[in-house]
């Protein structure tokens, strides 16, 4: 199955009007019917200087100026859902935007997310985040890590060898959007849980995704806000009718869902 389909699967679970963050090239392709507004940190003039590997590509059209992590732009409780694809591993402080993804959405609003397996991407050479570093710059700030990333980025990712620190000092200046934490998909639902509590967010995992071919590079989390009336799973209008599942084969998700409750209860990570 192709990554555009497992995309297409998943965004059936978006309905109404929301938003996408950080959207640059690649807008999320939604159903018929949705509406998306696109929100950026700068001005589409100002993210091409940015990014001048982008040149010659269309961008989504920033209609709303904010970022991840400070959406104040945006109303309370105002959305039915927030796209963030490969997003959340540019944020210093995930649990942060993850906060603000909660705020903006109505009660049983969607948060859809795709992040990039670490294993499968130019992360590959660099060490996963531990949920403990996350939970502690959440806590104490980012800025005292600030460069150990960039360091991290300029020797592990673009390989500047004896470089490194000259080329990291340009990218921090500059205020380059680096990958500042890297996850693979049990590591992420760690991190998960642990966001969940340490912020008090009501999301319920309702679907999830893992990599599904040798040339898929991501997972796919859909959360819904509210987690005492989780609407049923909508059927995607490309789906073909599904057999009957055998009672005792339990599906990813309820695997997923049920080992994320067992480690709520008891307050360590999950294992699905």
């Amino acid at each position: 199955m192709a990554v555009t389909e497992k995309r297409r699967r998943l965004t059936a679970w978006l309905e109404g009007k929301g938003i996408e963050i950080g959207a640059l090239h690649r807008p999320l392709e939604v159903p018929d019917g949705v509406r998306v507004t696109y929100v950026d940190h700068l001005p589409e003039d100002e993210l091409r200087a940015h990014y001048p590997e982008l040149a010659g590509e269309p961008l989504a059209p920033v209609e709303v100026l904010g970022s991840a992590e400070d959406l104040s732009a945006i109303g309370d409780s105002t959305q039915d859902f927030v796209i963030a694809n490969h997003l959340l591993e540019h944020l210093e402080d995930p649990i942060r935007g993850l906060s603000e993804f909660h705020r903006v959405l109505r009660p049983g609003g969607v948060l859809y997310m795709a992040l990039p397996d670490q294993r499968q991407t130019f992360d590959r050479d660099r060490e996963l985040t531990t949920v403990e570093h996350l939970v502690d710059e959440h806590r104490t700030g980012c800025e005292k890590n600030r460069w150990s990333h960039y360091l991290d980025w300029a020797r592990n990712v673009d390989k500047q060898g004896a470089g490194s620190e000259a080329h990291a000092r340009r990218l921090m200046e500059q205020g380059y959007s680096i990958h500042f934490h890297v996850w693979r998909p049990d590591t992420f639902l760690d991190f998960y849980v642990a966001a969940r509590r340490e912020a008090g967010l009501d999301f319920e995992l309702v679907s999830f995704a893992g990599p599904e071919r040798e040339d898929d590079d991501e997972f796919i989390l859909v959360l819904v806000k509210g987690t005492q009336a989780v609407r049923p799973p909508p059927r995607s209008p490309c789906a073909e009718p599904a057999a009957p599942t055998p009672p005792a084969t339990p599906s990813l998700r309820s695997r997923v869902r049920g080992a994320l409750v067992r480690a709520v209860r008891r307050g360590s990570p999950a294992q699905a």
